[in-house]
């Protein structure tokens, strides 16, 4: 955003993003114009276009600012949480109520923005160190399981999900329900007993 933006234009481009990224998470991004855009916010497009030159350019920051606002909830959240284990289950938490306010179209269309892709394949790879660090304190703390190549299993968790997207499963079920899925039969089975207690507690399998 430049800094020699007025204020009403700062106040504007957010509630464009605000918009735009309702209506790309509830009916997918490839049925949304950018006519719908500027008629939801009651601007002309012309107005629109004069912030966001296309409706890529418009995709891409609202997912960039998507992506720090999660990243900036989990670092405030760990600064005052009493163990790894429940900076997990807030990471869980937080990635449910994501998937039940998201139509799986939002995902799947995504891979047409090439721009797009490139950022969020960045932001993976940096985050892939950062949690690797933070499964071997959940082992340290005695949490998570030790012989267990979490490298390995990350790279499972990828390949889980790329196949969830290619075979469209999220037709025959929600996207809630499988990651659900996958977090009693995976997450649970890093766990050890203590661990496992406390996700139980905070995350019950019903959730």
């Amino acid at each position: 955003m430049s800094t020699n933006a007025t204020p009403y234009k700062q106040e504007l481009r957010t509630r464009i993003l605000d918009t735009a990224m309702a209506l790309f998470k509830s009916q997918g991004v490839k049925k949304v114009k950018m006519d719908d855009i500027a008629t939801t916010l009651g601007i002309s497009k012309r107005t629109l276009y004069e912030i966001y030159s296309n409706k890529e350019e418009l995709l891409f920051e609202g997912i960039r600012r998507g992506e720090r606002q999660k990243q900036r909830l989990m670092n405030e959240f760990s600064l005052t949480a009493p163990n790894e284990m429940e900076i997990v289950v807030e990471a869980l938490k937080l990635k449910l109520r994501e998937l039940g306010q998201v139509n799986p179209l939002f995902f799947s269309e995504l891979h047409k923005y090439g721009r797009i892709v490139d950022y969020l394949q960045q932001q993976h790879e940096e985050m892939r160190q950062q949690t690797l660090a933070f499964f071997r304190r959940a082992v340290v703390g005695g949490y998570f399981r030790r012989g267990i190549n979490y490298d390995i299993f990350m790279q499972m968790g990828d390949s889980f999900m790329n196949h969830v997207m290619e075979t469209k499963m999220y037709e025959r079920y929600s996207l809630k329900d499988i990651f659900m899925n996958y977090v009693n039969v995976q997450i649970r089975g890093l766990c050890t007993p203590k661990g496992l207690r406390i996700l139980s507690a905070k995350l019950p399998e019903s959730v």
